[in-house]
């Protein structure tokens, strides 16, 4: 009887210590965020309980110095540990993915006594470090690899710094484990500690070896869905709208434009420089020498980059400007003056040539060895091959210069998009693409128009600034002018023009813009470019990857209040989102369905990583399909929290099965495939002068669940099906969602989470199929009566016209 309360003691002992690994693991959740419930964490004790116990009874005991025997139940349970991965691997099952992590940490756990024990202090904890590093980064790892990398780096990371925690914390509670689990066997398994810690770290190492290689090819795949009649020579499938009737002249765009740049309250270097060549007034060039000496006196732009190495992008600017306004203000400079700036430049080579911290993270994700050169954007082909060109070079640098440009043929020479799915990145690769020309003395023509057609199909009739993945929406303003220039184009004046009345009108301002120095004597027409299925380079900045699916742009013509639609079909890059099959912006006299760009900003993350953009957007925060997570990311979620509910990982690309543009409407059928067992199949039907129809049909695994969103900038007001959009105290369109399930799913109108507008969610009825059917009636068709008829195989819009869509869900014309 004396031992039942000293057990009783013991197993209140362990319970106390089993919840401190849940409690801190609540902790984690808490601070990213993740909802709390009792019976989640009710959930998480149990799974730490039987992890626990299930390591006790495969926990060695030692039999000699340096050997260790495993009882005989410990070769069972690392049967079924192979037998539970295996399943895991060929299924990504979540039940299987669980089981597999449980007795992951379990055999692990079973390895601390025979690697710590009888160890000095510091060799102890080192194999504890060891164990808890693996603890961690394994179901990372899985989940990373199951996702193709998916989710931002740094938040990886720190899930694996949380979960080698977590696997430490669990130690307390082994060894409180009361002793009738762990009954030792006369005979058992025998091991040495040396063959032991040989094995682990063999296995440590082609794990981390093998989740390099994937992280490696993560970032597009070798092969790319293709469409009839797109190549690399012809990447564009367009069709034509009426021209807008409205005329800009050249040299009066250019004054307006440079009278943004003066208005520019942020001027620098760049923009006095631009001034100058612009104005030929000595004003401007005494601003521009003064701003540029005071920059090399206190050694601007090229100190440490730290995480973010785009100060190469902002001394390429000042390269730039600093050789033309000395050649057209010869006196400007005195030759001590010169020799200072020389000498700046000089170190600003030394600067990008130097390797840094951040180009070990750089060099690991584009499979190369680290350089001093920013490869985003060419940042760094752009800087050098201006020094070069412009003979600011440092002498000693010059043949290293020279290296790698030679081998790094890059810009026009190599493709005509970035790789970045952001457009605010296009505008700066083009520069530096312009940079590099100048060093190698031309460009592919067929190229440079393409890198600037491929902006012209994406502008807002309007001309207003816009962009998707990052928070800075840029003005096509200043590198239409370019454009204007370099090719000669009647329609890029118009642009030009377009987007600076729309900045005048916004209050904005604009930044210098190499290659417009001097007006051009060009009359501006409109563009009669519609409708856009879009083809681009894939790849990373020192890769070429297989012509893609991009985006697709519907559009009702160039008048400012021309509807606008705009669809993402990939999820690839460096800089990437997870936007596939997602529409990023409808527009029409403004924007009425964008995606929800406002999130938290980390100051602790580096700067770069601290952004809004790219892994860490949410797919819920954008407009399209969610599903629910399945296999390790359902682990990872469950234990840290971290990501949301919704699978953050959705394909590459999304296939696209038809593009067409007609008389009466433009329509399009994409495809997203293979995504955790689901299809999507979305029908965009863009009625000219007429209502924007989107028919979502998705099937996935029986009992799984998925839902539609989308985001408004307006405030919305629901009545039934109706979704009314109001702007400044009038309606400004309406949104039908009729439901083609049986039975029917249902909408909701939400508030967004820390943002300023509101979503349409639309959740399904039926569980592992999905149908919806959204009706955007603009003015002139708001009241329109919507029906579906036939068994809701029919759409019927009664409007000021009559309308009549069948809705097949096979691969058919309209």
């Amino acid at each position: 009887m004396r031992k039942f309360p000293r057990l009783s003691l013991r197993v209140g002992l362990w319970l106390i210590a089993s919840a401190v690994p849940v409690a801190f693991l609540e902790g984690v959740r808490w601070i990213a965020g993740a909802p709390f419930t009792w019976g989640g964490m009710a959930a998480r004790w149990v799974f730490v309980i039987g992890v626990l116990i299930v390591a006790g009874l495969a926990r060695p005991w030692c039999v000699g110095r340096g050997t260790y025997a495993w009882p005989t139940v410990s070769v069972g349970i690392t049967l079924i540990a192979a037998g539970v991965a295996g399943v895991y691997a060929l299924s990504q099952a979540t039940w299987a993915a669980w089981g597999a992590i449980g007795l992951a940490y379990a055999l692990l756990l079973g390895l601390e006594r025979p690697l710590a024990d009888n160890q000095r202090l510091l060799r102890r904890w080192m194999w504890r470090g060891i164990l808890a590093s693996i603890g961690g980064g394994l179901p990372v790892a899985l989940a990373q690899v199951e996702s193709h990398f998916a989710d931002e780096e740094f938040f990886v990371a720190l899930q694996a710094a949380a979960l080698g925690v977590f696997w430490l914390l669990l130690l307390p509670g082994l060894r409180l484990l009361p002793r009738w689990t762990v009954r030792r066997e006369r005979s058992g398994v025998r091991g040495t500690r040396r063959w032991l810690a040989v094995l682990l770290l063999l296995a440590a190492c082609v794990g981390f070896v093998g989740t390099v290689r994937s992280y490696h090819h993560s970032f597009y795949p070798t092969d790319a869905p293709s469409y009839p009649g797109l190549s690399r020579a012809t990447p564009f499938l367009c069709g034509k709208v009426d021209p807008d009737p409205q005329i800009y002249d050249g040299e009066e765009v250019f004054q307006r434009l440079l009278a943004l740049v003066e208005a520019n309250p942020r001027k620098g270097p760049p923009e006095y420089g631009m001034l100058a060549l612009g104005t030929g007034e000595r004003r401007w060039a005494d601003a521009f020498r003064k701003s540029l000496l005071e920059e090399a006196a206190e050694g601007r732009v090229n100190g440490p980059a730290h995480s973010v190495k785009s100060i190469q992008y902002e001394a390429a600017l000042r390269a730039y400007y600093y050789s033309r306004v000395r050649r057209a203000f010869p006196d400007l400079f005195s030759q001590e003056e010169v020799e200072v700036i020389r000498a700046w430049f000089a170190a600003i080579n030394r600067r990008a040539l130097t390797v840094e911290w951040v180009d070990l993270m750089y060099g690991l994700a584009l499979s190369k060895w680290p350089e001093g050169p920013y490869e985003n954007q060419e940042n760094g082909a752009g800087l050098l091959a201006l020094l070069e060109a412009e003979g600011l070079a440092d002498p000693a640098l010059s043949s290293a210069n020279q290296e790698y440009l030679a081998r790094s043929r890059r810009g026009w020479e190599a493709r005509f998009r970035v790789t970045d799915d952001a457009l605010v990145y296009q505008p700066e690769w083009i520069r530096n693409a312009y940079f590099q020309s100048l060093y190698q003395g031309g460009a592919p023509a067929e190229r440079v128009r393409l890198s600037v057609e491929w902006l012209l199909a994406q502008a807002l009739p309007d001309g207003s600034p816009f962009g998707y993945n990052h928070l800075v929406s840029p003005s096509l303003a200043g590198i239409a002018y370019a454009a204007a220039r370099w090719l000669e184009d009647p329609r890029y004046i118009w642009l030009a023009g377009r987007a600076v009345e729309a900045l005048e009108r916004m209050g904005h301002t604009v930044s210098a813009q190499p290659g417009v120095e001097r007006p051009l004597a060009l009359e501006g027409t409109s563009p009669t470019m519609g409708s856009c299925l879009l083809y681009g380079d894939s790849g990373l900045p020192n890769q070429v990857g297989p012509l893609a699916p991009d985006k697709i742009v519907f559009r009702d013509g160039w008048g400012k209040d021309a509807a606008y639609l705009l669809l993402n079909l990939r999820f690839t890059g460096w800089h990437r989102y997870k936007a596939t099959n997602t529409v990023v912006l409808i527009y029409r006299d403004g924007p009425l369905v964008e995606d929800a760009l406002e999130g938290k900003r980390f100051p602790w993350l580096p700067e770069g990583r601290s952004l809004f953009r790219d892994k860490r957007i949410p797919r819920e925060n954008l407009n399209g399909l969610v599903v629910e997570r399945t296999g390790m990311s359902v682990v990872l979620y469950g234990l840290t929290g971290v990501g949301g509910p919704w699978a953050q990982d959705p394909p590459y690309y999304a296939e696209v099965i038809a593009f067409e543009t007609g008389e009466e409407m433009d329509w399009s059928h994409t495809r997203l495939s293979n995504w955790r067992g689901w299809q999507h199949d979305r029908w965009i039907y863009f009625y000219h002068d007429g209502p924007i129809v989107v028919i979502d049909s998705a099937k996935g695994p029986p009992g799984a669940r998925a839902a539609l969103i989308w985001h408004l900038t307006a405030g919305g007001e629901a009545r039934g099906e109706r979704v009314y959009l109001w702007e400044e105290g009038r309606q400004s369109v309406e949104m039908v969602f009729l439901s083609l399930e049986e039975p029917a799913g249902r909408v909701d109108l939400e508030s967004e989470d820390g943002g300023s507008g509101e979503r349409v969610v639309y959740y399904s009825g039926c569980d592992g199929v999905l149908q919806l059917a959204l009706v955007i009636l603009p003015k002139g068709w708001m009241g329109a009566e919507v029906n579906l008829i036939e068994g809701r195989t029919t759409l019927i819009v009664e409007g000021p016209r009559r309308l009549v869509l069948p809705l097949g869900w096979e691969d058919r014309r309209p």
